[in-house]
């Protein structure tokens, strides 16, 4: 009898000793408390100082911030905001074809947003989107990735994350508080058809931005006349 015992406690020892190791959850307001730190306003107003686009945008390298090129296609001076501070927005580089631009912002109390593998994304992976919906500051809404649209050069992650005008610009972040996609648009004749950039575009993208920023003799950049037409995403067309 004693002998059972003493097996039976070594096999359940065994087993205390193989099982898994429990995983740190990470919860909403976690993953808000990275990413609200990364996520800015972005406003673009005409030479009367006229507001004329209005989105959001994500910080991904030091003073350096992604949006999407719709956003400040009108305009002619472009600021950003986080939270009670202002600052000078300078286009540094952009993607006309991805829709994304990339502008300097000094001065603000932000941190670059810590980079996911987008190429990692699955279907059903729950995702939070961080933005300017609307004009209100850093709104948190959740969903899961509802599809992996393929386009030219990567492929766009769809998501049931509610999106609304002014989101444009914004964080897509994973269940790590990852940068895994820029919110780009909507698909409004369905319903929770929203889709993200994936976000090493946007990478891509401010490290070129970093080398036109090293050349101090570098010209202003300006935007094309045809990115102030509406714009159609290739997904869509």
């Amino acid at each position: 009898m004693a002998e059972m015992k003493l097996t039976r406690a070594l096999l359940l020892g065994g087993s205390v000793l193989i099982a898994p190791a429990c995983v740190p959850v990470v919860t909403p307001e976690q993953v808000f408390s990275h990413a609200s730190r990364s996520v800015v306003m972005v406003y673009a107003a005409d030479a009367s100082g006229k507001i004329v686009g209005r989105g959001s945008g994500v910080f991904v390298e030091k003073d350096l911030l992604v949006t999407n090129c719709h956003v400040i296609a009108r305009g002619k001076v472009f600021q950003v905001g986080h939270l009670q501070k202002r600052s000078h927005g300078r286009l540094m580089s952009y993607d006309a074809d991805k829709d994304l631009c990339v502008l300097n912002a000094r001065g603000l109390d932000v941190t670059p947003a810590r980079i996911g593998d987008a190429k990692t994304a699955r279907v059903g992976q729950r995702v939070y989107a961080v933005g300017t919906p609307e004009g209100f500051e850093l709104t948190l809404s959740e969903g899961l990735v509802s599809g992996l649209r393929e386009a030219a050069g990567g492929r766009y992650i769809q998501t049931t994350a509610p999106l609304s005008e002014g989101s444009s610009g914004g964080g897509l972040f994973d269940g790590e508080g990852r940068l895994i996609g820029i919110t780009a648009f909507v698909f409004s004749a369905g319903q929770n058809l929203n889709f993200a950039a994936p976000a090493d575009w946007a990478v891509d993208l401010a490290k070129k931005a970093s080398r036109v920023e090293s050349e101090a003799s570098a010209d202003p950049i300006e935007l094309p006349p045809s990115l102030t037409k509406q714009w159609r995403h290739p997904v869509l067309k």
